[in-house]
């Protein structure tokens, strides 16, 4: 499954409209219009805001609705919770320091 805010290698095109994408070292074809090409990988953290149903496990009722918000750091690709509006981050995983891109969320 391909993650929002994630960044994937275009390791071919197709004529019907297609790319194929590595994701997990395998390749992945999909749609282009389904993802934003870039030229290079982003060097700014990456706010994804994804929508859902809550599952009862979860501690919701079930059927509620939930966001979860979420940023992606440019350099090891880990999700990562955060609290406000931050300008930059520092990656819990891997300890790089990055700007926040507030420009475009996933």
């Amino acid at each position: 499954m391909l993650r929002r805010g994630a960044w994937y290698p275009i390791v071919d095109e197709t004529d019907d409209g297609k790319v194929v994408i590595e994701v997990r070292k395998k390749p992945v074809r999909v749609s282009r219009i389904d993802v934003a090409v870039r030229e290079s990988p982003p060097d700014r953290w990456s706010i994804v805001v994804r929508t859902g149903l809550l599952r009862p496990t979860l501690g919701g009722r079930e059927g509620e609705e939930v966001t979860t918000t979420y940023a992606v750091c440019p350099q090891c690709q880990e999700r990562q919770d955060f609290s406000g509006k931050p300008d930059a981050l520092k990656c819990l995983r891997c300890k790089a320091e990055s700007q926040v891109d507030w420009s475009e969320i996933c």
